[in-house]
């Protein structure tokens, strides 16, 4: 038998020998990676499968390599060389892992080295030179990668170092040819006094292209040196000339024509007074420049919004955020003699926590100095109470529309204007010292929070003089903009005519064919009404007329008799006919002149009585007779039956039922109506039983106490039980 302490002993120089032996032999790694891991389980390579689907040994999670030792930087032509000695800071070795040493240049002494910072790389352990392309002077530092790409704190900083001058030493003799020299670099200022004489420039060698814009100066051309064969077409342009160069003297008669003015060549600044107010001059602010605008007074803050869809012009406005006063920087010269009107759009986006979303639009007056404010009473650099001619203080509600403001000044006064001035008839004026103006706007003034944005501020003059219908646009002048009695005895042809009140001699249809036509003597002469005309050839009488009874002088003029074009005696017309005897005036419809007609007439106010209306009605050839007569307060009805298809009602008319129940037989019992309101003074009822015994069981049914409010009904029988009683309550 095998020794077991031998065997036992065998075994463990076996075991001992397979733990240092290398583990993998005979091994492979299929489609899988082999992690490496550090005594604290950080991982810090894979080998074999990557992530991507190659394989490599991939080294991660390395601790950063030590600082690189300080860069050597030399200014050179055009930038800077870097070089790196391959050696550490505090004589650090190389960490085996060490993959390459960056390098970072910035004109800023104190950096974080990012990317944007990194301008070369050494790939070399043992160091190398690179070079920097910098017109400035910049500070470098070195920073080391590891294979990992951990990065190592910075080096020390080296700078600042710019890149060397090129000074004439530098420059080898001929080696700049003419080749190198770029178009115009050579000036006037860099050629020596008499170093280029006659000889050195070959005939006809300088044309106008060598010249350089100002290098020939008036001292020297000699004396009449240039004259008008010496000048090319089109060579004398309106930069050339000096101000006031052309006067009066020096231009033919026509010489300047339409043709000859370019467009925007001449403004209202170089016009005489007359001239320039009749050319309309015009700022438009599309609010895209902040440069243009400066806050004066307020707690809010403003800015510039764009790509807003529904802007104006330009996709920009300047948005408000709480109360806040802004006006534009540059002044515009203010001719008290023109009408201005100025322009703008606001909204509120945001209601305000507090206050009214109120703005004002208007201008600052601004003194002769062009610097102090003047206020509609004169005071000196004055925001406040300036002149706001196109709204003050107006309320803009939450919302997306735009609300367009306009209000028109012109002229100066000791107060200035301060309240809105919408129409051009009506403007507003500046205060007496103004001489310029500026556009100014309040924002959310009195609120607390809110947004506010304002669209085009514009400022233009209107013009004056003629105006034509090539000046003024379809439905531009309504009737707002009509002064009154501004027209007068002149015809308008076409078009709508809106507004209160239009007063003149005839208005009609047509002159002359069927027509409506209203006019002091419609009805006759000195005797005003409406008149249709049926378009036959004798046109004398109208058709229809409607007039009034005026008085001429002392004679009163009553309604004229007309009666209506038909074609035969069958034919219906309408008749407003003279007053007959005892009659007020009378409206009557009929199918002829003297057959079945029908009319309502008044009864003449000097007789006494009350005031009378009836309704007559004529059958056939029959004398007419009074159907309905009201009377005072009273309604008769005359010869004629009253029919109603319907129910018919009446206040002093009350009807229903009741319940009466008898207890003891041969003992009369009642039951209360009330909650009526029946009118008149007096009141009869009138009480039924609905039974089928009556004489025998039911013995009998009445009523007393009847007044507006009610009755009491009665009931006797021989039995009891419950009966119900039909009553009728009628007041006269």
């Amino acid at each position: 038998m095998t020794d077991i302490g031998a065997e036992l002993a065998r075994m463990r120089k076996d075991i001992e020998r397979l733990q240092r032996a290398a583990r993998l032999s005979f091994a492979s790694l299929d489609d899988t990676a082999l992690e490496v891991r550090d005594s604290g389980g950080l991982l810090r390579a894979q080998i074999g499968q990557q992530g991507d689907g190659t394989t490599a040994v991939n080294v991660v999670n390395g601790p950063p390599p030590p600082a690189p030792s300080a860069p050597i930087v030399v200014s050179v032509l055009g930038g800077v060389t870097v070089s790196w000695d391959g050696a550490f800071a505090d004589g650090a070795v190389m960490p085996l892992d060490w993959s390459r040493t960056e390098v970072h240049a910035s004109p800023l002494a104190t950096y974080i080295p990012t990317a944007a910072t990194l301008k070369a790389t050494v790939e070399t352990a043992q160091g190398c030179t690179v070079v920097i392309a910098t017109d400035d002077p910049v500070y470098v530092q070195l920073v080391a990668r590891s294979t990992s790409g951990t990065a190592s704190a910075p080096s020390s900083t080296v700078g600042p170092v710019g890149p060397t001058p090129v000074v004439a030493t530098d420059i080898l003799d001929g080696i700049v040819t003419t080749v190198k020299l770029a178009d115009d670099a050579v000036t006037a200022a860099k050629v020596a006094t008499g170093a280029i004489g006659t000889t050195e420039i070959t005939d006809n060698a300088i044309t106008t292209p060598k010249i350089v814009a100002a290098a020939v100066q008036a001292a020297q051309i000699d004396t009449e040196a240039v004259n008008a064969s010496k000048i090319a077409a089109g060579a004398v342009t309106t930069a050339k000339l000096d101000a006031l160069a052309v006067t009066a003297d020096k231009v033919a008669a026509n010489a300047i024509t339409t043709g000859k003015i370019a467009a925007g060549a001449v403004t209202t600044n170089a016009l005489t007074v007359g001239i320039a107010q009749s050319i309309a001059t015009k700022i438009t602010d599309s609010m895209g420049d902040a440069t243009l605008w400066a806050t004066t007074i307020g707690t809010g803050t403003w800015s510039v919004l764009s790509s807003i869809a529904d802007a104006a012009a330009g996709g920009t406005v300047i948005q408000g955020q709480g109360p806040v006063t802004i006006e534009r920087i540059d002044n515009t010269p203010y001719d008290p003699d023109t009408l201005y009107r100025v322009t703008a759009r606001v909204r509120t986006t945001v209601a305000p926590i507090s206050g009214p979303p109120a703005v004002s639009i208007g201008l600052v007056g601004v003194a002769a100095d062009g610097v102090t404010r003047v206020s509609s009473t004169g005071a000196n650099n004055a925001v406040t109470g300036q002149h706001y001619i196109a709204a003050n203080g107006v309320t803009v509600n939450a919302g997306t529309t735009w609300t367009t403001f306009t209000g028109y000044v012109q002229g100066t006064a000791p107060t200035g204007t301060t309240a809105a001035c919408p129409l051009p008839t009506a403007p507003g004026k500046m205060h007496s010292s103004t001489r310029y103006v500026r556009p100014s706007v309040r924002l959310l003034t009195g609120a607390t929070g809110g947004t506010m944005q304002i669209d085009q501020v514009t400022v233009e003059t209107v013009p004056t003089g003629v105006v034509n219908s090539v000046n003024i646009a379809n439905g531009a002048v309504t009737a707002a903009s009509i002064a009154a009695d501004a027209i007068t005895g002149k015809t308008i042809t076409g078009g709508t005519i809106t507004g209160t009140t239009v007063t003149g001699s005839i208005v009609r249809t047509g002159a002359s064919g069927t027509r409506l036509e209203m006019g002091p003597n419609a009805g006759g002469t000195n005797i005003p009404g409406l008149a249709l005309y049926s378009g036959a050839t004798a046109e004398t009488s109208p058709g229809l007329l409607w007039s009034t009874v005026v008085n001429v002088g002392a004679t009163p003029q009553p309604m004229t008799a007309v009666q209506a074009p038909y074609v035969d005696s069958g034919s219906a017309y309408l008749d407003l006919t003279s007053p007959a005897a005892g009659k007020g005036g009378q409206f009557k419809v009929a199918s002829s002149s003297t057959r079945d007609y029908a009319y309502i007439t008044g009864k003449d106010g000097a007789a006494a009585g009350p005031s009378l209306l009836e309704l007559w009605a004529q059958n056939g050839d029959g004398g007419a007779s009074s159907v309905l007569q009201v009377k005072g307060d009273e309604i008769y009805m005359r010869s004629a039956a009253l029919t109603a298809n319907g129910i018919f009602t009446a206040q002093n008319i009350a009807f229903g039922s009741a319940s009466v129940t008898t207890t003891t037989g041969n003992v009369p019992a009642s039951a209360l109506v009330s909650g009526l309101n029946v009118a008149g003074t007096t009141f009869r009822a009138f009480v039924t039983a609905a039974s089928s015994v009556p004489g025998t069981q039911l013995l009998g049914v009445s009523a007393n106490n009847q007044s507006s409010g009610g009755l009491t009904v009665w009931l006797n029988r021989t039995n009891t039980g419950t009966t119900t009683v039909w009553w009728l309550l009628i007041g006269t």
